[in-house]
């Protein structure tokens, strides 16, 4: 099997592939349920386009830090703010969060095929077979990665546009009225529940140590996130306008309850929700695989010693911590990390090392 590459050979295209394999993970299965719960309405959809906006705005500093101060992966960076020992720390625990990103979706794909496929199956058969899945891709280069992910990314999206319009037909615009009833600033403070569905735009830290040079990352990732918020909000619009707001608050897979909902003697025969489901278990594998990549790609910064060698621990990590969670509360324990996590590494650090970083040019000069 051949090394993980970093040579620069993603082309845009490339880039914004992998970029939406991370974003359309388990937010698509979940969300409106996720939004619903907390604002009590059904405005969660203007909670995504702000989260959206938010995300895209600081999407684009990164890309504009990087670029300003020359510099092609986040270890880079962090090294010219905090210094190498401290960048080391900050590596580690970017591949702590990336494995338990990997593992939470391995734990969130066991749950759907336990509810709707296999219920008498234990969830960590599923979640050990998948990441032992992803921990064979990884031994092969990024481009290789990628092309499974151009491959298996416009099925996915297709299904579930199918499902969405299979949708449209039951819904009815009376279950998303009035529109902001309280106003809105329950739907700007619901935002922060919205962001954790952008959880994985943070892998443009790994990723531009791979683009060609004539690529744009900001045009990548502008596309990746317009594309990911309007399905998310789309996907919100239609399950809700279909299932109801008080009924998605009970469901835990509202997006596969819609299937059942509706009919179509046009597009699908019977179970619609099949097609949902086969299609998305490889967008959690695909999300878990790239994860899985990033923290490598980590750990390699960190310890002076051949990728191989870091595969299998990293893949036992990964599996250890997807198996971590036994109760509701670890689950929700789990969840808060994730969204802290997520907001420090990608809000805070960024901005911390361009200040740091642009300090030390000027004390130069």
């Amino acid at each position: 099997m051949g090394q993980i590459q970093t040579s620069h050979t993603l082309t845009t295209y490339q880039l914004t592939v992998s970029l939406l394999c991370v974003l359309l993970g388990v937010g698509v299965m979940n969300l409106p349920r996720t939004l619903t719960v907390h604002i009590g309405t059904a405005d969660g959809w203007l909670s995504i386009l702000f989260g959206g906006i938010l995300i895209t705005l600081q999407y684009a500093f990164v890309c504009f830090a990087f670029k300003r101060h020359n510099v092609h992966s986040i270890d880079e960076y962090t090294t010219k703010a905090f210094g190498a020992f401290i960048s080391k720390a900050i590596c580690l625990l970017l591949t702590i969060y990336f494995l338990l990103l990997g593992g939470w979706q391995a734990v969130a794909m066991s749950e759907m095929i336990r509810y709707f496929l296999l219920e008498s199956t234990p969830h960590y058969v599923s979640i050990v077979t998948v990441l032992l899945l992803c921990a064979f891709a990884v031994y092969y280069s990024l481009p290789t990665i990628v092309r499974v992910a151009c491959f298996f990314l416009p099925l996915t999206v297709v299904v579930l546009f199918l499902v969405l319009l299979i949708g449209f037909r039951d819904a009815s615009i009376l279950n998303i009225r009035p529109v902001a009833p309280e106003g809105m600033l329950p739907i700007l403070l619901n935002s922060k529940n919205g962001l954790q569905s952008f959880q994985g735009i943070e892998m443009i830290f790994i990723l531009l140590a791979s683009i060609q040079k004539t690529v744009r990352p900001i045009k990548a990732g502008l596309g990746a996130l317009m594309f990911a918020t309007l399905l998310y909000a789309f996907t919100y619009l239609i399950v809700v306008a279909t299932v109801g707001t008080v009924e998605v608050q009970m469901l835990t897979w509202p997006t596969i309850t819609l299937t059942h909902a509706s009919e179509s003697s046009l597009l699908f025969t019977e179970r619609a929700d099949s097609f949902l489901i086969t299609t998305w278990i490889l967008q959690f594998f695909l999300t878990s695989l790239f994860t899985l990549y990033s923290a490598v790609f980590l750990l390699k910064k960190v310890f002076p010693v051949s990728r191989n060698w870091l595969i299998p621990p990293a893949t036992i990590s990964m599996i250890g911590l997807a198996l971590w969670p036994q109760t509701i509360d670890d689950i929700t324990k789990v969840s808060e990390y994730q969204q802290f996590a997520f907001v420090s590494f990608f809000f805070i650090l960024p901005v911390t090392c361009y200040a740091l970083v642009s300090l030390r040019k000027k004390a130069r000069i």
